[in-house]
């Protein structure tokens, strides 16, 4: 694998922007960065005017250009790996929907030889298992028939069959009384997303004593906040132990709930997520989620119900969206790249520019379109 130098950049590290920076590259790591580097045998690429930020990870992702990770193949998850790089994501958790049992586990076992195969683009990380095991009250565009008690021997068997890549499994908190469940898919390395929940707060907070270290789309999916019974969301709110995954395509939520999550929770601990569909890069028209049919228009998903039924937003415009509620760039980066790598346990290697790290990086005009995406250290090429 060919060294790169990338020159003259904007570049923001985990700690600081260096201005007019250089950032070298080599066997898909990043090996140094400063100002006036030289090497001899690097393919040298000048960037000056543009930002290099880390590559952004969407760990909660359902699909898109007219896939989705239930369809169980190699073809969807790789379309999708490549779309995603076209938007600056290097790496996510390819999450599943509530279906029939084996629908999940098809889906998980493809997940696991996806992987080992390799893709053209974004690199997966694992799966996120959204249900079964939530509540009928917040199942949003989960179908009822499927939802089922937590059950540990069934957990087990996903993780098994995903060649024990999984990354996060959600789980509505008031079905898991005595925390067991939590506790039970912790100790093997397995975070817990609270979400498509009816729990009341001391039932949240419940989850999050046992373990639980995520909340599911926080408002979406979840008991709002009442002055006598601050619900799920009272508890996301004062929780620290608790990353906030958001989707800020501003249908899913208010700028101002946006802006009053990142008020009280700080940029350190909300996620920038997706929730993404098949209708994600496509125009609007009726697509399928879990087996339900979903009616798209103008970008807003919907089922025949009217709930919301994931989004057509991508990452890069999250990020932009959230800029223009006056998040500077530095911030809005760690919600979309190092937060995530925390969330699941990658940061040791993902989710910032720091020597030694994966070199997962894109570089960004001005405007925050997507100039180039780099993949471990290779320039991501359609």
């Amino acid at each position: 694998m060919k060294s790169i130098l990338l020159k003259h950049g904007e570049i923001y590290t985990h700690d600081e922007i260096i201005y007019n920076g250089d950032l070298l590259i080599s066997k898909g790591k990043i090996l140094e960065m400063g100002k006036n580097l030289s090497t001899n045998d690097a393919e040298v690429i000048d960037v000056e005017g543009k930002k290099i930020v880390p590559g952004f990870i969407d760990i909660h992702i359902h699909g898109g250009v007219g896939h989705d990770t239930m369809d169980a193949n190699y073809e969807a998850l790789n379309a999708i790996s490549i779309h995603l790089a076209k938007h600056g994501v290097t790496s996510f958790c390819a999450t599943t929907m509530t279906m029939d049992k084996n629908y999940i586990l098809n889906a998980l076992k493809n997940i696991d030889e996806t992987m080992k195969k390799k893709t053209a683009g974004a690199q997966i990380l694992g799966a996120y298992v959204e249900g079964p095991f939530i509540s009928k009250e917040h199942k949003g565009a989960q179908d009822e028939k499927y939802i089922i008690p937590p059950d540990k021997n069934l957990f087990d068997e996903f993780l098994e069959i995903a060649g024990g890549n999984i990354k996060v499994i959600a789980l509505a908190p008031e079905k898991d009384p005595d925390g067991s469940f939590v506790e039970h898919v912790t100790k093997k390395g397995v975070k817990v997303s609270l979400g498509h929940t009816n729990a009341t707060y001391e039932e949240m907070k419940n989850g999050v004593d046992h373990g639980a270290t995520i909340a599911v789309h926080t408002y979406n999916g979840m008991k709002g906040l009442h002055h006598r019974e601050p619900g799920a969301l009272g508890e996301v709110f004062l929780d620290d132990r608790i990353y906030s995954e958001i989707i800020v395509d501003f249908i899913h939520t208010h700028p101002a709930s946006v802006k009053l999550l990142i008020k009280i929770k700080g940029t350190d601990k909300v996620i920038l997520i997706t929730d993404a569909m098949s209708a994600c890069g496509l125009g609007d028209g009726e697509y399928k989620l879990g087996g339900q049919k979903v009616f798209v228009k103008n970008g807003e998903a919907r089922l025949e119900s009217g709930s919301l039924a994931g989004s057509t937003l991508t990452l890069d415009k999250a990020v932009k969206n959230i800029t223009s509620l006056g998040v500077p760039l530095f911030e809005a980066c760690k919600m979309a790249s190092l937060n995530p790598a925390k969330a699941i346990g990658v940061d040791d290697r993902k989710g910032s520019i720091e020597v030694g790290k994966d070199a997962d990086i894109v570089v960004l005009n001005n405007d925050l379109t997507v100039y180039m995406t780099i993949i471990e250290g290779k320039v991501f090429k359609e």
